[in-house]
């Protein structure tokens, strides 16, 4: 058994790095889909919270509002700190809502951060995928190396 058949595994990492920069290219469609198919309404914040916990700040927001067929619904979202700022202050948030989408509800002041949020995570993703990809390629190229060496038969020849 060659432990240098683990480096194998390596291609884990590019294959995660390429899995999130897809999910950020379903999470862009999801939303422009909505932000452009979807009906307006106003919603009412029911529930703001904004927590800051050293390095870790985040919130959500609990949403009501009312369709066209008089359903109340109710959702909670949560929040990064770059979107959470421009809704502190709104007690009425002007929305865009698709039923069934991949992403039902979009909030029409944070829009535009949100995109640039999803873009920003989608090229960080990209670089990484790229980087991994490369050192995947030495580590593959390592272990090929390594293995082969190791697969050499020995064969001994006694001199007398």
């Amino acid at each position: 058994m060659n432990k240098y058949k683990y480096l194998y595994l390596f291609w884990l990492l590019p294959a995660a790095f390429l899995f999130l920069t897809l999910h950020q290219g379903l999470v862009y469609y999801g939303i422009t889909d909505t932000y452009e198919n979807g009906e307006s309404y106003t919603a009412e914040v029911v529930e703001f919270e904004f927590k800051q916990i050293a390095a870790q700040t985040n919130g959500y927001i609990v949403l009501r509002f009312s369709t066209g067929d008089n359903d109340e619904i109710k959702r909670k979202l949560s929040l990064p700190v770059e979107m959470a700022g421009g809704l502190q202050d709104i007690r009425v948030v002007p929305i865009r809502y698709n039923p069934g989408a991949m992403q039902e509800i979009v909030l029409m002041p944070t829009f535009e951060t949100q995109k640039n949020l999803i873009w920003t995570n989608a090229l960080m993703a990209s670089v990484a995928l790229l980087i991994t990809f490369f050192v995947g390629l030495a580590a593959h190229r390592f272990a090929s190396n390594k293995m082969n060496e190791s697969d050499e038969e020995l064969v001994i020849e006694r001199v007398d």
